[in-house]
């Protein structure tokens, strides 16, 4: 895996960023009138919960690609950010301890910075994690601690771990070009994957078989059809970014992969509904208009990288 070669990228020549951006133009454009059909015209249309996740996707896109264009320091900020929201919305959650909460602060930093500038480490964080959380809970000398610790220790592994695989990836991707490319792959499959889901499980609600839970008591709108949407979604992610990937690899892995985005992009939003479930709480945060907050965004996402980045650690 290879580095960024300087602390800031500049966009104007990176040969996909202009293609990126009229790609997101187009998709935003289609996507307005795509909601407005929906909604078989404008009345009411605000109100819709397809237009608010429209509304939330507006805002995070810029944010997302500024991000990864710019890549080197800044990228790494943004990621961080990203990720110190996540605990400080885990922390309002679960009420977590003042001790535990420090240190998943102090914990994410350090995931970072070892993702980044020790890679050879990075598959000793869990270790840490596990060493720091469990004297912690020694520490505490309560009955919860065991309960706490065990729950602060998911968290790690789940969201900080796996958001780290962030700086991974775009080390990877620097062994095929400088393009960024599959980072801004995850920017369309993700999301795109996450609208699928919504409107095809919409349309099939009226067939028993694809209208059926896959979890009734942990989300009962996550439905088979659904998760068709997921994939087909996710495959159009990948038809949007292919000038730029199809290099990268054959295209009856990209095909998996699309079936791989959709499956796991289901997982992962689940595996917050059960942890939301478990807090009795709707929303991790009220952040980002129509999402909730910023775990409500990142959970597929949780999955999705993972899956993107050991697939091609396992073709290649």
């Amino acid at each position: 895996m290879v580095k960024d070669p300087s602390w800031l990228l500049n966009p104007l020549t990176n040969p996909i960023f202009e293609p990126v951006l009229l790609r997101t133009a187009i998709l935003f454009i289609a996507g307005f009138f795509l909601i407005v059909a929906l909604n078989k015209g404008f009345d009411g249309l605000t109100d819709s919960n397809l237009w608010r996740r429209y509304v939330s996707w507006l805002l995070i896109a810029p944010f997302y690609l500024t991000a990864v264009f710019l890549g080197g320091t800044v990228s790494l900020f943004f990621l961080l950010a990203v990720i110190l929201v996540a605990v400080w919305e885990y922390k309002e959650i679960s009420g977590l301890p003042q001790m535990y909460t420090w240190s998943l602060y102090v914990l994410s930093v350090v995931s970072v910075y070892v993702a980044s500038y020790q890679t050879t480490l990075f598959y000793s964080l869990p270790v840490l994690y596990f060493t720091t959380l469990t004297t912690i809970g020694i520490r505490t000398n309560t009955k919860t601690a065991y309960q706490r610790t065990a729950e602060t220790l998911f968290f790690m592994i789940w969201v900080v771990f796996s958001m780290s695989h962030f700086v991974l990836l775009g080390h990877l991707n620097n062994t095929f070009d400088f393009t960024k490319s599959l980072l801004v792959l995850l920017g369309f499959a993700v999301p795109l994957s996450d609208i699928g889901a919504y409107v095809i499980g919409k349309l099939s609600h009226k067939y028993d078989v694809l209208a059926r839970p896959i979890a009734e008591n942990v989300s009962p709108n996550k439905t088979y059809g659904g998760v068709i949407g997921n994939i087909l979604g996710a495959g159009l992610g990948i038809a949007v970014m292919w000038f730029a990937i199809h290099t990268y690899l054959p295209a009856w892995a990209w095909v998996l992969m699309a079936f791989l985005f959709g499956v796991n992009g289901v997982i992962g939003d689940l595996t917050e509904s059960t942890m939301k479930r478990f807090y009795d709480v709707k929303d991790s945060s009220s952040l980002i208009p129509g999402h909730g907050g910023v775990l409500d965004r990142i959970d597929s996402t949780l999955r999705v990288i993972i899956v993107l980045f050991y697939t091609l650690q396992l073709i290649l």
